[in-house]
């Protein structure tokens, strides 16, 4: 009879539910992040020590400037990384070094992973990747880093794309601020 269900429409109906759950699971989850960061993002704001409106740069140059001493002289800590692949970062500024303890030519091809831990916020990092990309707009997320001597810091990281001269996407820059140093547990990497 043409009512009874085939074995492989048993296989299929499981498996399509399972991909509606985990996708309804992800975008609550991201709706969740999202509620929380703007909660951190908000306290940030309210304090009037912290900085958390910066102008992002519009393209390499702007970020990465061939003159050494405007690039070195820009108080914000900035990494540029490619838009593609695991994004790798291609370069920073001194600022960023400072807070970081990387030189320059350390991090070169290497992605960011190289400042994240145990206490980085990934599902916020994601989330922020994520609104990127989506709308390629600037993102901002609070997050947990370690620097090369293994210290953490709270960063409000801010990132957003970078563009040719015809506008089209060619990298990624982030700009980090440190919004305190985390003390009370033992060092990472």
């Amino acid at each position: 009879p043409s009512t009874m269900s085939t074995p492989a429409d048993q296989q299929t109906t499981p498996i399509k539910k399972y991909q509606f759950v985990r996708r309804l699971k992800s975008r609550l989850a991201r709706r969740r992040i999202r509620k929380e960061d703007e909660k951190i993002l908000r306290a940030a704001r309210d304090d009037a020590t912290i900085q958390t409106e910066f102008d992002l740069p519009k393209t390499v140059k702007d970020a990465l400037p061939d003159d050494a001493e405007k690039k070195n002289n820009d108080g914000r800590a900035i990494v540029v990384t490619e838009c593609t692949g695991t994004f790798n970062m291609i370069g920073c500024n001194k600022a960023w070094e400072n807070l970081c303890g990387y030189a320059e030519c350390e991090i070169q091809g290497k992605d960011s992973s190289i400042l994240q831990g145990p206490e980085t916020n990934y599902d916020g990092l994601r989330d922020a990747v994520s609104r990127l990309f989506e709308g390629e707009q600037q993102a901002t997320v609070v997050t947990t880093n370690y620097r090369k001597d293994g210290s953490r810091f709270k960063n409000l990281l801010t990132l957003g794309p970078l563009r040719d001269d015809n506008g089209k996407l060619t990298h990624f820059v982030a700009i980090l601020k440190n919004i305190g140093d985390v003390k009370d547990a033992p060092k990472y990497h």
